[in-house]
């Protein structure tokens, strides 16, 4: 689908300090490292620039020999006299070494930056995934996990290539540039103001280029996130592409996004584009100036203003301190993509979590799992109440069952006691605590969830059981899948315990993968449980099998159970009918059916025909122990 969640922000750019000062402390631990790349930068800076000025001493001492008397560094390494071929050999040699230690500094810079930046990007990625996990579901209602993982993986990518080589060859070129005007000055006075004469207009064009291609490149920033979201949507919902045949429609969508991402693309690429072809001129003319004006302090002075050497030096002075200006337009096109991901990532990490522990908040203690519902009003979008006025009290150990159509709000009533949600008004105790009032993980320490479509992650069964409590011991797991029934299933697949359940455990069946969920909240013991319409996605024998299971998890647990299955509302110790965010009726299924109301009628309409398959007799146990095939097409 084309329809994605806002973005995170759409002000104006932050200013380039602004968001560079919040990138400096990411480099602050590695200040040693940096120190010794700043020293090499330094030296290698010093010697860059004694190339040019070697080859100016080559020409006046030994090419033409009239640029005045020899250096003292040179009468002292040649001596006073030395052959003509002979010095001009030495001094390129001289050359050629200062070039070969720019390029082995370069390579032990380039080395050692690569590093930070890793770590730099380590670091980032870590921070960003830490506030992921820190942002409450509501945040997830309304931004997509494409954008997200853009903000993870491109955005800190761009930001890793400009900490990478750009960082170095940024200061370096800067360091050059300096070192270019200090060593021209020195030379020669007036031919360097006259180099300079192009400056202020190639800052001009600097500013203007600039802050064009900013705001075109957080565009691309923009709309990659789009991309990669759409992306996602696709491959994620591929199962239900084929089913509706909807290839074409999808592709047809993904173009019209991808669009979106070519036209920012291409206009920032474009305002990058323009920008060289203007540096280029503008250095062409100080080369000129120089090539002219020098000729004129040559020939129109006796004796010469300068020396042929110096022109010559100067010639490469100049188009060395104009091609870092033209390479920092590459290097820009890195930084604002830079400053653009950079912009994205702290909006996301500016995003304050709404779901949070108060700054006095307790260490809930072991609880015996008493839930109070106390006058809750609840809503996802202002104006439109999904739980009104909602008093409930739940006894420690009793199984509650909430019925009632969809859209009731019985999802939204179980997701506020381990605080997935917090109530608008009201409040939500476990044993005379307001949730709000305790940590978040000693709250969520003490219950356990069973969703509809157990989520597995790739790994193996162990690993997956194991997530319910991490430091289980391999016999423990093994227990847990014992008590879930869930062990003679895993016993026969290929590797048992080891096997690969593949992405979302898409190798395994809709009712294996719930049996590892009850499984994983049976090692975790929680004193609350909450199944969210466990056993609605499975067939009867499956069912049989999870109801099994459940019977040993629910025993002496508060429970907490959204059903749609008779068998399971009939178990229940109460039902809870809710209509429209409010409890309509409560009772048990024998005296809500006497009653004759909203419960009778919910029965007779959706859950009457499933009595036939449950009064029919019971399978042996030994057949409920075959495990359905693996797959999705139970």
């Amino acid at each position: 689908m084309s329809q994605h969640g806002r973005p995170l922000a759409e002000g104006k750019p932050s200013s380039i300090g602004k968001v560079g000062g919040r990138l400096l402390p990411y480099l602050a631990p590695h200040k040693g490292r940096l120190a010794l790349i700043g020293v090499m930068l330094i030296l290698g800076t010093l010697v860059d620039l004694v190339g040019p000025y070697l080859i100016g001493v080559a020409v006046d001492q030994f090419i033409d020999p009239s640029g005045g008397a020899m250096p003292a560094w040179l009468a002292m390494l040649l001596g006073p006299s030395p052959d003509r071929r002979t010095g001009l050999g030495a001094t390129m040699l001289l050359v050629f070494g200062a070039y070969l230690i720019i390029w082995a500094l370069n390579v032990v810079e380039f080395r050692l930056m690569v590093r930070v930046a890793q770590k730099v990007l380590l670091a980032m990625r870590t921070q960003i995934l830490t506030q992921i996990q820190r942002l409450g579901l509501d945040f997830f209602d309304q931004h997509e996990a494409g954008d997200l993982m853009s903000r993870l993986v491109n955005d800190t990518q761009v930001i890793n290539d400009m900490f990478g080589a750009g960082l170095t060859r940024l200061l370096r070129m800067s360091l050059v540039m300096v070192g270019i005007l200090v060593a021209m000055f020195a030379l020669n006075w007036r031919l360097a103001l006259a180099s300079f004469a192009v400056l202020p207009l190639v800052a001009v064009a600097t500013v203007v280029f600039s802050t064009r291609a900013r705001h075109a490149f957080r565009r691309t920033r923009q709309t990659i996130g789009a991309v990669s979201a759409e992306l996602q949507e696709n491959i994620t919902g591929v199962r239900e592409v084929q089913a509706f045949h909807r290839e074409r429609a999808s592709m047809s969508e993904f173009r019209a996004v991808n669009e979106r991402n070519r036209s920012a693309n291409v206009e920032a690429q474009t305002l990058t584009s323009l920008f060289h072809p203007v540096m280029e001129i503008l250095s062409t003319s100080a080369t000129a100036i120089v090539v002219g004006y020098g000729g004129y302090l040559v020939l129109g002075f006796t004796p010469s203003l300068v020396s042929v050497g110096v022109i010559v030096s100067f010639l490469t002075y100049v188009r060395r301190f104009y091609q870092p200006i033209q390479e920092m337009a590459n290097l820009y096109t890195q930084f604002v993509a830079a400053l653009a991901g950079a912009e994205r990532i702290f909006e996301l990490l500016d995003t304050p979590p709404t779901i949070v522990d108060a700054p006095d908040a307790l260490d809930l203690p072991p609880i015996e799992g008493r839930i109070v519902y106390d006058r809750v009003r609840f809503h996802y979008v202002e104006g439109e109440p999904v739980l009104d006025d909602v008093s409930l009290t739940i006894e420690p150990g009793k199984t509650v069952a909430l019925v009632g159509p969809t859209g009731a709000g019985k999802t939204t009533m179980v997701n506020l006691v381990p605080r997935f949600y917090d109530v608008k008004v009201g409040a939500v105790r476990v044993d005379g605590y307001d949730v709000r009032s305790v940590t978040m993980q000693s709250l969520r320490e003490q219950v356990g969830v069973v969703p509809q479509d157990a989520f597995l992650f790739s790994g193996t069964v162990m690993d997956n059981i194991r997530y319910g409590r991490l430091d289980a011991t391999d016999e423990e797991v093994v227990d847990a899948a014992r008590v879930a029934n869930a062990h003679s299933f895993i016993e026969r697949l290929p590797k048992g315990y080891d096997t690969e359940v593949g992405e979302r455990g898409h190798t395994l069946s809709q009712g294996n993968r719930q049996l590892l969920a009850i499984a994983r909240a049976i090692l975790k013991d929680p004193r609350i449980l909450i199944l969210d319409e466990a056993t609605s996605s499975v067939d009867t024998r499956t069912e049989l099998l999870i109801q099994r299971g459940l019977s040993t998890l629910l025993a002496g647990r508060t429970s907490l159970v959204i059903a749609h299955r008779l068998s399971t509302i009939r178990n229940a110790d109460e039902i809870v009918v809710i209509v429209g965010g409010r409890i309509v009726e409560r009772g048990t299924h024998t005296t809500l059916m006497e009653a004759g109301g909203v419960y009778h009628d919910l029965y007779m309409s959706q859950f009457r025909r499933q009595e036939a398959p449950e009064a029919a007799p019971t399978m042996p146990l030994s057949a409920l122990d075959t495990p359905a095939p693996a797959g999705d097409g139970e």
